[in-house]
């Protein structure tokens, strides 16, 4: 029996592109190979049977799009081995990066995982590819706790903006997956609140006595954004009103010139680069000199890291760059999820660049992330996905285009098991994933924990940054940096 695809789901599944495809990958490393008939017993037994979306394929009826049965579904094909003749750090890379631009052929189900060894058959990962139609990135990681072997004490930390305290909005999101009229109501209420807010904080504030000179004056005046950061400057961090109307503005009104410090389209090619096992008690160590969060420091890291790769290439004009970032809209807490599919928001995320203090850097990286946390941006943003799933093809690319214009890429946080995990009796080295990009965007940073470790998966376009390799040792560098700081010199 067919299922209509949900709209939240349609949207990551027309957005597929030539030079961007919408695929989550993923690489996890052993130092025993599993074996692939007892690898494929598993994956059939505790992940396609559980998920019935794994065995079937998109299909338009009279122009809807429902997911059907795949009459021809076998775990061979779609569970498979790969033997690379050159199997060294820089030959796994060469055929990861060429994998980015391969589609996945949506008359089979669009997931893969290749099981890749070397000529000697010994150490060796499993690459796997899922379209993000089938589902969000924490979902994906839950499915992937499932297939492994039982142990306690695995899941992460709970993430995401469920829970006990849940926020009123977020109760009716129930109400919003019913139609886009609704949505298109609740962005519209949600505008006017922050509107509302914003005037009242203007009627008792002058925004251009905080310019000190007439050049900043003018400049805040010419930039809604900046203008709009000044004022709600002014407000508390958990101030919900004063930060979305602070978020919302920047979501629609910025005009995304920072991102031309990586300007004009995107090519097929892709380069990849990653990070194995990178202590997570030195970030918890950073953390506690800096008396901050383990995101702030990891995040500072990549800022401190790009301000660096930028100014190597003499660009010292950029003082921001803007973020695609993902937000669970439900809570990750170790339990498999009920179903596949994609309950989250991408919301914008605006990054200090050209600042070399880390203890400045961190302290603006935390209040950016707090006001984003305590706005309704990441609820606006799902309705604003809803809005481009329900829109006709070709406007949906349109708004997608607006959106990731004013982004340089996708930069994602996601805490996975916090102990080592099994995968067919052998044990995970390492877990680590690259987001996929959208419109003309150059560049993908995730950041994976696991079992005590930090794992990093950097993706860019081939040809406007070609050494994604320098861009993950400059991060490495900076945590490095920022961990060897004591709290007696910060």
């Amino acid at each position: 029996m067919a299922r209509r695809i949900a709209p939240e789901d349609l949207t990551w599944l027309l957005m597929d592109r030539p030079n961007n495809r919408m695929h989550v990958h993923s690489l996890v490393g052993y130092d025993e190979v599993p074996d692939l008939e007892e690898l494929r017993e598993v994956i059939m037994e505790r992940m396609v049977r559980k998920y019935r979306r794994l065995s079937q394929v998109p299909v338009q009826i009279d122009g809807e799009w429902y997911w059907e049965d795949d009459p021809d579904f076998s775990i061979e094909n779609h569970v498979r081995p790969v033997v690379l003749e050159d199997m060294s750090e820089e030959g796994l890379r060469r055929y990861v990066s060429a994998q980015f631009s391969e589609p996945l052929e949506f008359d089979k189900p669009l997931w893969e995982m290749q099981l890749l060894t070397g000529p000697e058959g010994t150490r060796g990962y499993t690459f796997s590819r899922f379209h993000h139609g089938l589902g969000d990135g924490i979902r994906l990681v839950q499915m992937l706790m499932g297939v492994c072997d039982p142990v306690e004490g695995a899941a992460p930390p709970v993430v995401g903006r469920g829970g006990e305290h849940q926020h009123p909005l977020e109760r009716v999101l129930h109400i919003l997956e019913e139609s886009v009229s609704d949505t298109i109501e609740f962005v519209g209420v949600t505008a006017q609140s922050a509107v509302r807010g914003g005037r009242k904080l203007i009627s008792t504030t002058n925004p251009l006595g905080l310019a000190h000179h007439v050049g900043e004056a003018i400049d805040l005046v010419r930039s809604p954004v900046r203008l709009v950061d000044a004022v709600t400057g002014l407000a508390p961090l958990d101030n919900e009103l004063s930060n979305s109307w602070r978020e919302l503005t920047r979501m629609l009104l910025s005009d995304g010139h920072e991102a031309v410090a990586w300007s004009g389209q995107v090519g097929i090619d892709k380069s990849v680069d990653w990070l194995e096992g990178y202590p997570l008690e030195k970030v918890r160590s950073a953390a506690e000199t800096y008396d901050c969060t383990l995101n702030d420091v990891m995040l500072a890291a990549v800022s401190l890291a790009i301000t660096e790769y930028l100014e190597e290439r003499g660009v010292f004009t950029v003082d921001q760059l803007s973020w695609l970032m993902p937000v669970s809209l439900m809570p990750f807490d170790g339990d498999l999820p009920a179903k596949l599919g994609n309950k989250f928001a991408v919301v914008m995320y605006s990054m200090p660049i050209g600042k070399h203090d880390p203890a400045e850097v961190i302290r603006e990286t935390h209040e950016r992330s707090m006001r984003l946390k305590h706005s309704v941006e990441p609820l606006a943003a799902f309705g604003f996905q809803r809005i481009i799933a329900e829109s006709p093809l070709p406007i949906a690319r349109r708004i997608t285009d607006y959106f990731a214009g004013k982004t340089v890429g996708q930069l994602s946080n996601v805490p996975g098991p916090r102990v080592t995990m099994s995968l067919a009796g052998k044990p995970l080295r390492s877990i680590l994933g690259w987001v996929p990009t959208s419109g003309d965007q150059p560049l993908g940073i995730c950041l994976f924990s696991y079992a005590g470790t930090v794992n990093l998966g950097v993706a860019t376009d081939a040809r406007m940054i070609p050494d994604p390799t320098h861009l993950t040792e400059l991060i490495e560098r900076q945590l490095d940096r920022l961990a060897a700081v004591s709290p007696a010199s910060s």
